[in-house]
């Protein structure tokens, strides 16, 4: 009796062993799911917009991004990052119909995906925003201290983490986040009902990095999310607003669905932009 026993925890404890073994190994798979521009994309792209093929070398070899809008005078430069499952110029054509017509916009893609080399992680993430972001400032012909108050952010999903973590990386302010997670290691307990967070090794901390910026100083991050979204509960973005409700303004959109809701929502998104894109005091 006590030999079965033995027997059947063991087999349990293998069982449990083997599948944190895969979790963990096949993390990156799980997160992320990286594609490829289809040929002559970024050419039609570039006749289209038109805009900047902007590239830095990083440690994962080179880094693309894509510069659009008002790349003349603009009056801010807002850094945008899409989904996990997409790429950066998927958000052209409605920045292109919904962003104030006035400013730029740096489409930054993951390392691995579109045009970029490498795979992604938060840290090589964090690098490709610290050298695309001074290569687009060139372009534009901006100092880094004619930057300064200038630079804003759009994010959706983990592209929301993305984009926090390039305003840590160069002290970004305000911004709008579309269904934003509070952190990896949190939506690992969400999606699997286990504590499972001390095995997640690509850790995404968003309430982390808004209290970084709000230890920075004043700021404005208005975050959408609907009821309704089927992959990052709303209730994520709510502990968000409850952390730091100085600096975080959420707007819950009844109904709304997680990959429709700037499409369903377009109008309130756009007035968001036009809000978090005027300097602090209304100018």
């Amino acid at each position: 009796m006590t030999s079965n026993w033995w027997r059947r925890a063991g087999g349990a404890a293998l069982m449990v062993l083997t599948v944190f073994g895969i979790l963990t190994a096949c993390q990156s798979r799980l997160i992320y799911f990286p594609r490829s521009y289809p040929p002559g994309h970024l050419e039609a792209w570039m006749r289209h917009t038109p805009g900047v093929v902007i590239e830095a070398e990083t440690s994962q070899g080179v880094q693309r991004a894509f510069l659009q809008g008002n790349t003349t005078r603009p009056r801010n430069l807002w850094l945008v990052a899409g989904g996990n499952a997409t790429l950066a110029l998927e958000w052209s054509d409605w920045l292109a119909a919904h962003g104030p017509a006035e400013d730029a916009w740096l489409l930054v893609d993951f390392p691995g995906y579109g045009a970029s080399e490498g795979s992604p992680n938060p840290a090589r993430i964090r690098e490709a925003f610290a050298q695309v972001v001074p290569a687009a400032l060139d372009v534009l012909g901006w100092s880094e201290r004619e930057a300064s108050g200038r630079l804003r952010f759009f994010g959706h999903s983990l592209g929301a983490a993305a984009c926090l973590i390039a305003a840590s990386e160069h002290g970004i302010q305000r911004g709008v986040l579309l269904s934003p997670f509070t952190s990896t290691m949190e939506m690992a307990r969400a999606l699997t009902g286990l504590p499972l967070g001390f095995i997640v090794w690509h850790r995404f901390d968003n309430g982390a990095r808004l209290d970084e910026l709000a230890a920075r100083g004043p700021g404005a991050v208005v975050v959408f999310h609907g009821s309704d979204d089927e992959v990052i509960p709303a209730r994520m973005s709510r502990a968000l607003a409850a952390r730091q409700p100085e600096i975080v303004s959420l707007r819950e959109i009844p109904g709304g669905r997680h990959n429709t809701l700037h499409y369903d929502h377009a109008a309130a998104i756009a007035a968001a932009l036009r809000e978090t894109g005027r300097a602090p005091g209304g100018g």
